[in-house]
């Protein structure tokens, strides 16, 4: 069974610009890999206050099948991504659930 999901996936502790845009490029290629097009997830880099920095977010709820195992999946392979290219940066992902907020509104409302 599916289930919508949203998400959005942050890195930071790169050292340089040369660094965050490779983390970038890989993130990239992951999604794309995944299936998803440039219009449902995002992916952008930049600097600011001195730190580079790579995020990443769905831009509205996406359905995916069978997500209690690809999200382990997906979690790692952000993981290995950007590990391959920037051994000490940190990386992370937040998923949430529209559909669940949205009844959680309804029955509080």
């Amino acid at each position: 069974m599916g289930v919508n999901i949203m998400f959005a996936f942050g890195v930071e502790e790169l050292a340089d610009e040369a660094e965050t845009e490779s983390v970038a490029n890989a993130l990239t290629d992951l999604v794309r890999e995944e299936g998803f097009q440039e219009h449902e997830v995002g992916v952008r880099w930049d600097l600011a206050d001195g730190r580079h920095w790579v995020a990443g977010q769905t831009d509205y709820p996406i359905g995916i099948s069978r997500f209690y195992a690809w999200r382990p999946r997906f979690e790692a392979a952000i993981q290995e991504r950007v590990y391959a290219v920037a051994p000490s940066a940190k990386a992370g992902i937040t998923f949430w659930y529209p559909d669940e907020l949205a009844a959680k509104r309804e029955s509080s409302g």
